[in-house]
């Protein structure tokens, strides 16, 4: 028997925001009875990535839903296979797979999460604080995870970090007006520059002419990119004088307050501490999986309300 099953946590949704990263128990079985809809009674967790369609009779070693806990447990508090094979009286093996197997099944299973919604659609809903760029379909920044130093040469090159001084890998976040996420880039080695990111990362085919893109000074050099497209681009101004002119500190002072948002999501992102610490090279061929399921940020409460 388990040290810890939802049956324990259930009733505090205290409990369920620290073990899970979900904010409640009504939230946590909607979206395992989502996963069980789309197949996750099937999932295979002796070999990765496969179903168990021979073996359904096969007594397992934990209930559905604790391996689900087990999964959420990893990634909300960054517990190691160790911790977990404690916790919940199984090998060390099956831990790895059970979470390896649910990983990549979440994955794919939770891609509708993110989605990029039209302008108009995002136009019925303006925060005060974009009420004078309500034409931002999006909100963009990069974020970096540390990873283990690799051991090729070749690939500590790639995943150093000038601006970390570490290896890590680095993803392109999106946001919308309301601070959902909207748009997850895959990871690149933390050498990539933010430009090089968010030019390959294929976001520049979901955006239409008049739309605009809010970003910090890193990203200014993308603004040939998007008017090309008729893309507007908001990005704080640069200091052509001794001192800002009164306008253009005003325009710093509101494009910082709406941009903050991203920020804010990338913290709620942050807060699955299995991205805080160092991402071992065991799971560093699932860190994309890993990376694309904080996407649960988006079942969370409203970052932005109207009114702010």
């Amino acid at each position: 028997m388990p040290e810890i099953t939802i049956e324990n946590i259930k009733c505090s949704n205290e409990m369920i925001m620290f073990y899970t990263g979900l904010p409640d128990f009504k939230t946590f079985q909607a979206l395992f009875d989502t996963l069980i809809e789309h197949g996750a009674d099937k999932l295979c967790t002796e070999s990765v990535g496969e179903m168990n369609i021979a073996s359904l009779g096969r007594k397992r070693k934990l209930r559905r839903v604790d391996e689900f806990l087990l999964v959420l447990m990893r990634l909300r508090l960054g517990l190691l296979v160790k911790d977990l094979e404690f916790r919940f009286k199984i090998s060390s093996s099956t831990v790895s797979k059970i979470f390896n197997s649910w990983i990549l099944f979440m994955c794919e299973c939770m891609q509708s999460i993110i989605t990029l919604p039209e302008l108009n659609v995002l136009q019925l809903r303006v925060p005060k604080c974009f009420e004078k760029f309500p034409d931002t379909r999006i909100v963009l920044d990069c974020t970096e995870v540390f990873i283990q130093s690799p051991l090729s040469l070749e690939n500590k090159s790639l995943t150093y970090s000038n601006y970390k001084s570490h290896d890590t890998f680095k993803a392109l976040v999106g946001v919308s007006m309301t601070g959902a996420i909207v748009f997850v880039s895959r990871l690149w080695p933390g050498s990539s520059s933010d430009v090089e990111i968010t030019r390959k990362s294929g976001l520049f085919k979901q955006l239409n002419n008049g739309d605009a893109v809010m970003v910090d000074k890193g990203l200014i050099h993308i603004q040939s990119d998007l008017k090309a497209i008729g893309v507007k681009l908001y990005c704080p101004p640069f200091k052509s004088k001794i001192q800002f002119s009164k306008g253009e500190v005003e325009t710093t002072r509101r494009i910082a307050s709406a941009r903050i948002h991203v920020e804010r999501k990338i913290e709620q992102i942050k807060n699955f501490r299995i991205l805080q610490g160092v991402m071992p090279l065991a799971v560093s061929d699932f860190a994309d999986h890993i990376f694309f399921c904080t996407a649960m940020t988006n079942l969370l409460p409203p970052l932005v309300h109207v009114t702010e």
